[in-house]
Order: structure tokens, then C-alpha cells, then sequence
């Protein structure tokens, strides 16, 4: 939550879950479940995606790295800068988040 900048939204100990609002104007959201729910227990990796400023992301390798966070192109090999994939066109950073996501 910290290093990527998520703001915390709600949390229900109940039902083992966290809510953090993801993009402006809180229109978006990212629901993450504890382990102990079925969601929680079913491991699987996910991918999210985040639309950030292009200064937002010529700095963001550093800042991650800063934070102990190794970030990837596309292909997987280690790299700080941003790259680039034509077709979309998109520019991004790729970094695993503490579970391996």
C-alpha cells in the first residue's frame, strides 16, 4: 500500500478483507482477501494495471527499487526504466508485489 501509493479505503475483519481505492476520484477499487477466505486460500497470481502520470513513471523504477522493490519489462529481465510495447501503445513497469503477484 506504501510503495505503490494505493489509499487505504475500508477493511471488514469479519469477512478477512481489505479495500484500497485504485485511481483517481475513488472510482476504482482493489479487494484483497485474507487467507483465511475461499478467494484467500486459492492462490493464484493476478495482474493489475495502473494509470499513472508519464513523470509518475520515469521516476517510479527508482522509488520502487528504493523500496526494496525489483521492477521487470515485459520479458521479465530486471530493469528500472520504463518500457515500451508499440502496439497498445503503452509505456510500463512490472514489479511483483509481496505475495508474488
Amino acid at each position: 500500500m506504501q510503495v505503490v501509493g494505493l489509499e487505504f479505503a475500508h477493511r471488514d475483519r469479519t469477512r478477512d478483507i481489505v479495500f484500497l481505492w485504485a485511481g483517481d476520484q475513488r472510482r476504482s477499487m482493489l479487494g484483497l482477501w485474507g487467507p483465511i477466505t475461499t478467494y484467500g486460500s486459492d492462490f493464484h497470481k493476478a495482474h493489475l494495471a495502473f494509470a499513472v502520470s508519464r513523470e509518475e513513471l520515469l521516476t517510479a523504477g527508482e522509488r520502487l527499487r528504493t523500496s526494496g522493490v525489483l521492477c521487470e519489462d515485459f520479458n521479465g529481465k530486471r530493469k528500472d526504466e520504463p518500457s515500451v510495447i508499440g502496439w497498445m501503445p503503452s509505456a510500463q513497469l512490472y514489479f511483483p508485489d509481496p505475495d508474488g503477484h
